[in-house]
């Protein structure tokens, strides 16, 4: 039977981002957050927290502007210290489990929003908050073409791609590099773009796929109780059962 990835809709979510630099698609989630409130709203998510790997990461200056608590536990450090590979699957247990207390410490999130977050989750953390996850991609994720170390856009335009849609979706296979989409954006034109000219494809990307897909998602879908999910993964949103894409904006 499907669950709701959210079910207390009469009090607003409560989430934590995660980020290790700018922390644009947080602001674009944050920004969504004030105008909801400003309608007096009570269906939306509230950024309670905002975590960095990164303790110099530009997203934690941002959020203090903003009144939010933020956390940061270095990485880069952690493993220094430890003397062992950040990648290692046992190693980033150790990671995730010190990162879990310290953000229990203040907050037991209904959501942990994935905003640019440079660390592969262990399967500790994304067994102890089960389709609690969510993470955006910006290109199709259920295209076969794709492997990692490029840009999705570029692997887009290379497969003779016309147009791409950015994916948000759940972290909840710690043995795949996707997991389960909930939704996708509008379609994306790439006509006329270079792969060469990344900046430009880049800055289009974000403005029409991600700044509007991921508050979307966050605040409009997870936070008014219209996704589910059940136990093969499979995602509902409205009741109506969605394909390997989603919910298509």
């Amino acid at each position: 039977m499907p669950i709701n990835l959210y079910s207390n809709i009469n009090i607003p979510m409560k989430i934590a981002i995660f980020a290790s630099g700018s922390g644009t698609n947080f602001e674009k989630i944050y920004e969504r957050q004030k105008q909801l409130e400003k309608q007096s709203e009570i269906n939306f998510a509230n950024v309670n927290l905002v975590f960095s790997n990164n303790p110099d990461a530009e997203v934690l200056k941002k959020a203090e502007s903003y009144g939010i608590k933020t956390i940061s536990l270095s990485s880069k450090k952690f493993f220094e210290l430890l003397g062992e590979s950040p990648n290692n699957e046992s190693h980033r247990k150790t990671y995730d489990a010190a990162v879990i207390s310290l953000i229990e410490q203040y907050l037991k999130p209904d959501l942990i929003v994935l905003a640019g977050y440079r660390r592969k989750l262990s399967e500790l953390f994304i067994n102890k908050y089960k389709n609690k996850i969510i993470n955006l991609y910006p290109g199709d994720i259920t295209k076969n073409y794709l492997v990692t170390g490029k840009q999705a856009f570029v692997q887009a335009v290379e497969n003779n791609e016309d147009s791409l849609r950015c994916t948000c979706y759940i972290e909840n296979e710690p043995t795949k590099r996707f997991g389960t989409a909930i939704a996708q954006s509008k379609k994306i034109s790439l006509k006329n773009h270079s792969k060469n000219k990344t900046a430009d494809i880049g800055k289009k990307i974000r403005e029409e796929g991600e700044w509007q897909l991921f508050p979307f998602v966050v605040h409009d879908l997870i936070a008014n109780g219209r996704v589910k999910i059940d136990e093969k993964n499979i995602v509902y949103v409205d009741g109506k059962k969605m394909n390997e894409k989603g919910f298509l904006l």
